[in-house]
């Protein structure tokens, strides 16, 4: 058992690392003016962010309490990531960075909330 808990906490570290990357990738798009391709990507994101969820809902923090991550997926998925979808479909580059921020930002949240706050997610160019 403990090889499978650690398996599928190497699955979700990837999952999250390839989350990042695509973030990353959905900025870079959108700046480029590729707003299909980025909304895309931003998909691929998201779906990368559920998957590492749904497979370990409840996880412990770094001071032993357990935290059910599902609330926070969906205060995630219905806040800031809909808001950076919206602004996608829109092609509002106004408003993007603005998203972009909110969602880095919730994704911090999570894992402040785990005590995981030597993962560091990238700050957008």
């Amino acid at each position: 058992m403990i090889t499978l808990t650690s398996c599928a906490s190497t699955m979700n570290s990837h999952r999250m690392k390839a989350a990042q990357r695509k973030m990353l990738e959905t900025r870079r798009l959108q700046q480029a003016g590729e707003w299909d391709a980025a909304l895309a990507m931003s998909e691929r994101m998201h779906s990368s962010v559920s998957k590492s969820i749904t497979s370990a809902p409840r996880q412990k923090s770094s001071s032993g309490t357990t935290v059910d991550l599902q609330p926070l997926l969906a205060g995630w998925e219905n806040g800031p990531f809909a808001e950076l979808k919206t602004t996608l479909k829109k092609h509002d580059s106004k408003h993007s960075l603005a998203a972009f921020a909110s969602l880095r930002q919730q994704c911090v949240n999570c894992h402040t909330v785990l005590g995981k706050t030597k993962v560091q997610v990238t700050e957008f160019p």
